[in-house]
């Protein structure tokens, strides 16, 4: 199936938030867990119409049994008002036509997916991610490796690793024997391949999150939303910066207006203060100035005084009283 079809059918049904949120929750519990399992083979769902494969947990996988199954049990009744036939690629046991065999390493807890081919066999696998379709909740695996089978230790040398601390290995060469002893386990080199294989990892893991990104979240109700959501955005922006413009004018004549007046009441009492100060200033130089003439002249002589300019020229007239009777 694929991404056109997924995004077309996710798209057909408009999504209410609780599911959107629910989700969400589901993919953050399982994104990225990794676990072990069994690779049984390839079935098909008459549910959806698909095949799908099969794959066993292992025995030691019972914490991610317990949150699979609860997972399962809690979509299969939320969308009972949504989809009613939902299938959610999760089982325990037989089931239709699918019967699940018991093996001694295997839980009755199987995953439905759809991988690559695959050889049978115990692998380890990665969760990438959850994928919500039109009738089927998918869990998106990525195969890690491949679980190599452990080699069974014989008595004798379980006994003797069990009593000697340093281990001794014997390798045959021709006819000759060489004993190494001192054996200790040192961790491996990391080189330019292990690094090259961390980049190609992220490499994946971005491309991947971007797929989901695209097929999951890029429909026509999101992109409709998002446009819708700038147009609101912008006339906003344009309302409040109207708003801001205009209050900003008024505030600036108003401003104005009232400094005006202040400045024509303030005016008068401003001019009076000015010249209060100056007759201050005036008034103090002129006290300085008549104290410093006081001191300079009180150290000099008086000066003698002069007669006046053309008083020699002219003799004094002196008259003479006549007597009376002289004239009789």
């Amino acid at each position: 199936m694929d991404t056109t079809t997924t995004v077309s059918r996710a798209s057909a049904r408009m999504m209410p938030p609780e599911e959107l949120a629910m989700q969400s929750l589901t993919k953050q519990i399982f994104k990225s867990r990794l676990f072990r399992g069994y690779y049984l083979g390839r079935c098909f769902v008459e549910q959806i119409g698909d095949y799908r494969d099969v794959i066993a947990l292992q025995r030691s996988e019972r914490e991610l049994e317990k949150l699979l199954l609860t997972s399962a049990g809690q979509l299969q009744m939320f969308y009972q008002r949504f989809v009613p036939n939902m299938w959610v690629g999760i089982s325990n046991g037989s089931m239709r036509n699918y019967k699940h065999t018991q093996h001694p390493g295997q839980l009755d807890t199987c995953i439905w997916a759809e991988l690559n081919d695959l050889a049978f066999g115990e692998y380890w696998f990665s969760i990438r991610t959850l994928r919500f379709r039109d009738q089927e909740v998918l869990l998106k695996l990525k195969t890690v490796r491949a679980v190599e089978p452990e080699l069974m230790a014989t008595p004798r040398r379980s006994i003797s690793m069990n009593r000697t601390t340093a281990s001794n290995a014997i390798t045959v060469a021709g006819d000759s024997l060489t004993t190494k002893s001192d054996v200790t386990d040192q961790p491996p080199a990391l080189g330019l391949a292990d690094f090259l294989d961390v980049l190609r990892q992220w490499g994946e893991g971005i491309k991947q999150t971007t797929y989901d990104f695209m097929a999951n979240d890029v429909n026509k109700n999101n992109i409709m939303g998002t446009i819708r959501f700038l147009g609101l955005l912008l006339f906003s922006m344009g309302g409040g910066a109207i708003a801001a413009l205009r209050f900003l004018g008024i505030f600036a004549v108003r401003f104005l207006f009232e400094l005006s007046r202040l400045t024509h009441t303030l005016t008068p009492i401003l001019f009076q203060i000015l010249e209060f100060l100056n007759k201050i200033v005036g008034a103090f130089f002129i006290l300085l100035t008549m104290i410093w003439k006081d001191i300079m002249n009180r150290g000099q002589p008086p000066a003698p005084k002069q007669p006046l300019e053309g008083s020699s020229r002219f003799k004094s007239i002196t008259y003479e009283r006549s007597d009376r009777r002289r004239w009789q």
